[in-house]
């Protein structure tokens, strides 16, 4: 079954310490998610609708002692930069940080290891692992999550609910939708510095947004796919696809995009019940530490 809807649900004040920020976004995350207006899709093999499948019954090694240990294969990948964009980076500025506007979580009728998947656990594992990155490469920089009654005020409800749409609408690389995997697929393995130009409705987009918010940078997770599967290694694995984004929306300027493909299987009896962003967590992080200046294009 499926299940898709635009995710804007809570975030919060970026000027506490990192700890205080994964706190206070686990606790309004846990609370709010349901609600969310961001695209989501709860798929389950051979069904036709129902809740996030917590009604599985969990396998015997979900739990069990030891790390999640995965093999990752098939990997494809893509990422591009705006060197100036990035030159220009104020690390004491403002980013307003958006859960993953559009995830699609899929996962066989009978799944075992499945009980604690789902859109809105993917994308609140993913959050985890962006914060971690950003105290990391941007310390300074104050992250305020954009959701109603945290940056955004609680009148704006309406307003966001329809922005996730209108932002993966947009027309962008090769003329197609900024939700559309497609042309990072066709850049396999090519990363490249590349001031790319911004169409003007979404440079209008981002810059009203950064305006009315008060805000520089914008991270966006664009979409994000995941598929469970309990044959894959010794214990089960999934695949994963991602593109994610961050934005200098005070200038209507993408900074850089990273899409990321693979598939994980696991190599020991420890389930993937968890941690599912955990190898995307590097691969993202080599995008945040690269030194733009001594890297070459190809």
């Amino acid at each position: 079954m499926q299940f898709t809807r635009n995710r804007f649900n809570v975030s919060g004040t970026g000027r506490a310490s990192s700890a205080l920020f994964a706190c206070m976004l686990a606790c309004i995350l846990g609370s709010l998610l349901a609600g969310c207006a961001g695209l989501r899709d709860d798929a389950r093999g051979g069904g036709s609708g129902g809740d996030s499948d917590m009604r599985d019954t969990p396998c015997e090694e979900c739990g069990a002692r030891g790390e999640i240990e995965l093999k990752i294969t098939d990997e494809k990948s893509y990422r591009e930069w705006n060197a100036k964009a990035y030159s220009r980076m104020d690390s004491s500025a403002v980013v307003g940080v958006f859960p993953t506007l559009r995830v699609k979580a899929m996962r066989p009728e009978v799944c075992k290891m499945c009980h604690s998947f789902s859109a809105d656990a993917l994308d609140f594992d993913l959050a985890h692992v962006e914060d971690s990155l950003f105290v990391n490469a941007f310390p300074k920089m104050q992250r305020e999550l954009m959701l109603p009654g945290m940056r955004l005020p609680d009148k704006d409800s309406l307003y966001i609910d329809t922005l996730s749409v209108r932002l993966l609408n947009s027309a962008f690389a090769d003329g197609k939708k900024l939700g559309d995997f497609t042309p990072w697929v066709e850049r396999d393995g090519i990363e490249q510095a590349f001031s790319r130009e911004v169409p003007a409705k979404l440079k209008d987009l981002l810059s009203g947004i950064a305006s009315r918010y008060e805000v520089r940078y914008l991270s966006l997770p664009l979409v994000l796919e995941v598929e469970m599967d309990p044959d894959l290694g010794k214990s089960g694995g999934y695949t994963w696809k991602i593109a994610w984004s961050l934005w200098d929306a005070r200038y209507g300027e993408l900074v850089f995009l990273v899409y990321s493909e693979f598939t994980a299987a696991t190599t020991s009896r420890v389930a993937p019940e968890k941690e599912w962003a955990a190898p995307f967590a590097s691969r993202l992080w080599k995008m945040f530490s690269t030194d733009l200046n001594r890297l070459e294009s190809h």
